[in-house]
């Protein structure tokens, strides 16, 4: 025996179904969408946020917003997170205009630092305070006696002329001393100055870059280029502030000749191979080159 339902029975279960939706919709509270600080943010997404922070320096030029905008993520040393990053980017083969972006804001924090209280940028005023000041020497009032025609007079009558005492301010006008301001040659390729080896078994195989301005400061944010036969890779200073802003270096492989490139190719260093070092225990290994280069 079949049980015929009408059209009522879907009615009501559409009924029950829309009442119990807005039951859940009003009745039962839902989450509601908190802003979260950076610096609780997790390792991957930090990255992204640091990058968007030195993309849009990049865009604006306004270093003390990207300044304020890395401290919100809570860096010990944002300087080394940056150098950090873009030592994860170059690892992993990622477009060196990405590494770039994050040079540019590493060269612009280190060459703008925070200024310290203890900082002196303006000279001191050439004042002199009221005690110091002498007053104007007084001269005596000449007397000029003019005699009168008539000679019966008893007496001249004297007539004096004041001399009028000299202005002078009370405080002398501040001059201030114009500083000078050295600034490296803008543009200006480096040159080479020194070209050592070196044998360090802890650290076999290193090319070393030292960069240092015309002021002879630690030039970061300088792009490096290296090439080899059917191959070439990008580096940057300022990635490794521990030991020098204006550092980098290079992992050699044994047997192979490298060219080193910086001032976007107008400084050229051929024939950089790694020298043949031996241990203590006789056993051949790479060694290093350092190269040291200054802006005129």
């Amino acid at each position: 025996m079949s049980e015929k339902r009408g059209p009522w029975f879907l009615f009501t279960g559409l009924l029950l179904g829309i009442g119990l939706g807005v039951a859940i919709a009003w009745g039962i509270p839902q989450s509601e969408p908190v802003n979260t600080a950076p610096a609780s943010l997790r390792a991957d997404f930090k990255d992204e946020y640091r990058f968007m922070i030195a993309a849009a320096y990049t865009v604006s030029g306004d270093l003390g917003r990207a300044r304020a905008r890395l401290a919100t993520l809570g860096d010990p040393d944002p300087l080394l997170a940056l150098g950090e990053q873009a030592q994860r980017l170059l690892a992993a083969n990622v477009s060196i205009e990405r590494v770039r972006i994050l040079a540019n804001l590493s060269e612009a924090l280190q060459s703008q630092p925070l200024a310290t209280p203890n900082d002196k940028t303006t000279p001191p005023l050439e004042t002199s305070t009221p005690s110091e000041q002498q007053p104007p020497a007084v001269e005596p009032l000449p007397t000029t006696l003019e005699p009168t025609e008539d000679s019966n007079q008893p007496s001249p009558t004297p007539t004096t002329t004041d001399t009028p005492f000299p202005t002078r301010p009370l405080f002398p006008t501040a001059t201030l001393r114009p500083t000078r301001t050295l600034t490296p040659t803008p543009g200006a390729p480096f040159a080479l100055i020194n070209q050592s080896t070196f044998c360090d078994p802890q650290k076999p195989g290193l090319l070393q870059v030292n960069l240092k301005n015309a002021l002879g400061q630690p030039a970061a944010g300088q792009e490096l280029v290296i090439t080899w036969f059917a191959g070439e890779e990008h580096f940057f200073t300022g990635f490794k502030n521990e030991i020098s802003p204006g550092y980098a270096d290079f992992k050699l492989t044994s047997e192979i000749e490298y060219a080193l490139s910086l001032s976007e190719g107008r400084t050229r260093i051929t024939g950089l191979i790694a020298p043949v070092c031996t241990s203590e225990d006789g056993k051949p290994y790479p060694g290093s080159i350092l190269l040291e280069f200054r802006q005129p």
